[in-house]
């Protein structure tokens, strides 16, 4: 089993930076990225690019946020490395996307955690088999005040319950505040 580390931060913090610094000791890395844009926000996609343009051009990258289990059961033994960034952009979308239009009910919301939990241990064994250095990054969003608004409430107590969920099975866990990584664990 690969070992895993999460490294979480507020945003900007510079824990995409430390990720990426750890990876770029190895030299086969996929870079998993699960922040999709929609065509018509620029904003995002400007930041998209410069993500692309910041990473070494040997490391491969995935931009997806459905199917990663599946691409690494068939792919991660080829990688030394497996970079996923970002966590929270990975739930959001899974979220919004089992969502669609419904309203949005305590049911449904336990029925959504279930889900995205389950996507993220298939993720989390799917890596292990490959023997891969798993390296998530995700945002700590539970330092602020509580929303004023239920589905931002939700939102947040599954992105934190999925950040423990990783974290209990991390062998280091890392947290970045204004570019300085503290080891946690």
């Amino acid at each position: 089993m690969g070992e895993i580390i999460l490294v979480t931060g507020g945003a900007r913090s510079g824990k995409s930076s430390f990720a990426e610094k750890v990876a770029s000791n190895s030299e086969r890395v996929l870079y998993v990225a699960t922040g999709i844009a929609f065509q018509d926000d620029m904003e995002f996609q400007a930041r998209i690019k410069k993500h692309q343009a910041s990473r070494p051009k040997t490391w491969e990258t995935l931009e997806v946020f459905q199917g990663i289990p599946e691409y690494l059961n068939a792919h991660a033994k080829k990688y030394e490395v497996i970079l996923l960034d970002c966590v929270t952009m990975l739930v959001t979308n899974l979220f919004f996307q089992a969502l669609g239009e419904q309203e949005l009910t305590n049911s449904l919301a336990d029925k959504i955690e279930t889900e995205i939990q389950s996507v993220v241990l298939e993720i989390l064994l799917a890596g292990s088999k490959a023997d891969a250095k798993l390296l998530f990054v995700t945002n700590e969003i539970g330092l602020g005040v509580v929303p004023e608004n239920k589905m931002t409430r939700i939102f947040r107590d599954i992105i934190g319950r999925v950040n423990q969920q990783i974290a209990a099975q991390s062998d280091e866990v890392y947290f970045v505040l204004s570019g300085i990584p503290k080891r946690w664990k």
